[in-house]
């Protein structure tokens, strides 16, 4: 089997960038886990953690996986917890490191094998057992867990560690599997391979599927500690502009915080992409882009010859005088034939580039025009609206003529836009307020792999409106529908869930078509991916009380569990 890579060329003394599209079979067969070992990363992340913490004293810590133990330890010093149960199923491999902590005087520390044992209140692990916590944060408890190792592999399940565990954090919200939440919502500081955390927090509507919009909508996510994104393919990232912009607004926000990141800490922006730099033979040869285009080191070598052998004829070669040039020799031919091919495509992207800051700025026009009118659905559009839509439309087409490369450029970034700019943003990526702390290799074992940290808290508004079981598993159905395939348009995702009367069923959505809630007056001009998790709440609400629904046996009893769609992507 075959694995694509995308080239990054950057010439001439640059840096030479090399990512895979695709991570390698071998990448995910975990056979251990991947071990905490630098107690720098460890300090720095509960001194940015301090504030949000239980005060010393007042809480039990449930630590799943801890290992040899370096991240408990600095986690138990600072909480001082009233009791730290250690749920560690492989002692024996670690008893080294956890058994000193479990036989020292006074000790607080516990042993549990599985998690079972220590929410069980016959074993007395934990200092109390609340009961009347339902539905409730409970402060008094708190979780941390290492979620790396072997993929687990049953009769009912098959993946990776962390996909089951946030699948069984999200249905404990109804008590139902693991039931997490039996004693109160808790909080969970949770380790997870740096190569999955997309799935949980994506920073991009492009990978943006099912697991991570039903944790978005029923939990809030950071990410404090990962990875850098340069390491990551292009497609789990937002346009580089779009990204200088989102991180320059980060940057304001932790300046505003008096947060330092120490700059070994701080990831760095990616270089930019060929496609918008002007490809003259001088921008080319100086480098400081990244591109996957085959044709950039066969110009060099052309470059490079012509140069040499032709220098009279190099010193008129220029972008502006292609067309006056003197061609004597092929290789003089397939130089200026591959600068032609390279204008062309910066031409046309360029000009995408402009419909996605075009359209950007009509849909903000929208919002605060929606905003200052007290948007109501029904409400007749003023003159202005009528205007805006009118500009809709005529980018709606434009871009709709764009070559297929440039046109999935486009959809996406003004996805990423709508996403980025709407008040809350749309992902908990996008609504964080400080840079994730950067990690290195040697903060972990082995040094091939890393972790990032989530920090994973319930959402009591969300448990509002999904309050019951029938209608958990409406909101299921209902979005892993829409996100069958997250890239079309609302409209289309609307036709496949409810088959007829769907103009309808568009009526009873609240909210649907308000622009400051991420709606949209054409739901063929949106797509499913930019959607607000509030919105579809609102869209499984009203499913559910549609009278000609799927009936609510008929999606248990089909195996249509609302929980099934947990892939990065189909074909991850």
């Amino acid at each position: 089997m075959h694995t694509r890579h995308l080239l990054r060329h950057i010439p001439r003394g640059g840096k030479t960038f090399v990512r895979p599209l695709a991570a390698s079979s071998s990448s995910r067969k975990r056979a251990s886990r991947i071990e905490i070992v630098n107690p720098e990363l460890c300090d720095l992340t509960l001194t940015r953690l301090r504030d949000t913490l239980p005060e010393p004293g007042t809480c039990d810590l449930i630590d799943i996986n801890p290992g040899k133990g370096l991240w408990s330890q600095k986690l138990h010093d600072l909480l001082r917890p009233r009791r730290h149960v250690l749920v560690e199923p492989n002692y024996g491999n670690y008893a080294a490191s956890l058994e000193p902590l479990l036989t020292e005087n006074d000790s607080t520390y516990r042993h549990a094998a599985v998690l079972e044992d220590a929410f069980n209140p016959d074993n007395k692990l934990m200092s109390e057992y609340p009961v009347d916590k339902a539905l409730q944060p409970n402060h008094s408890l708190l979780m941390t867990v290492n979620l790396s190792g072997a993929q687990f592999k049953t009769n009912l399940y098959k993946g990776s560690p962390a996909r089951k565990f946030f699948s069984d954090l999200y249905m404990s919200l109804w008590r139902i599997r693991t039931d997490i939440h039996r004693y109160g919502l808790i909080r969970v500081l949770a380790w997870v391979p740096d190569e999955e955390k997309d799935a949980y927090i994506p920073r991009t509507v492009g990978v943006r599927r099912a697991q991570a919009v039903m944790l978005e909508a029923s939990h809030k996510i950071q990410e404090l500690v990962g990875g850098p994104a340069n390491d990551r393919p292009t497609f789990f990232q937002k346009w580089r502009e779009m990204e200088v912009q989102d991180r320059a607004r980060v940057k304001a926000m932790e300046e505003a915080a008096g947060l330092q990141i120490p700059e070994h800490r701080r990831d760095e922006i990616s270089p930019t992409y060929l496609l918008g730099v002007f490809p003259s033979p001088e921008n080319i040869r100086r480098g400081g882009f990244v591109s996957d285009a085959a044709w950039v080191a066969r110009f060099l070598e052309l470059d490079d010859h012509l140069r040499e052998v032709h220098p009279e004829w190099y010193k008129r070669a220029s972008i502006e005088h292609l067309r006056k040039l003197g061609i004597v020799n092929p290789e003089q031919q397939e130089w200026q034939s591959l600068l032609k091919v390279a204008l062309t495509q910066h031409k046309t992207h360029m000009r995408a580039v402009e419909l996605v800051k075009e359209q950007r700025r009509v849909d903000q026009d929208l919002r605060n025009l929606a905003a200052q009118a007290n948007y109501s659905q029904h409400s007749q559009p003023s003159e202005k609206e009528a205007e805006l839509r009118r500009h809709c439309e005529s980018l709606k087409f434009r871009i709709s003529i764009l070559s297929r490369t440039n046109r999935l450029f486009a959809e996406k970034a003004i996805d990423d836009y709508r996403a980025l700019d709407l008040d809350p943003p749309v992902m908990s990526w996008n609504q964080r307020v400080a840079e994730p702390i950067l990690v290195h290799d040697d903060d972990f074992l082995p040094k091939t792999k890393n972790l990032a940290l989530l920090d994973v808290t319930p959402r009591v508004d969300f448990l509002q409106k999904i309050s019951t079981h029938d209608t958990m598993v409406y909101f299921g159905y209902v979005q892993r529908n829409l996100w069958l395939s997250w890239s079309r348009t609302v409209y289309d995702a609307l036709k496949t869930l409810v088959h007829a009367g769907v103009d309808d069923f568009i009526e009873t959505i609240q909210g649907i078509h308000d622009p400051t809630k991420g709606g949209h007056y054409d739901l063929s001009a949106i797509r499913v991916r930019s959607l607000p998790v509030e919105l579809v709440v609102e869209i499984a609400l009203a499913y559910e009380r549609w009278p000609f629904r799927r009936d609510l046996v008929d999606i248990l009893m089909s195996g249509e569990d609302p929980q099934a769609a947990y892939s990065l992507s189909d074909d991850d």
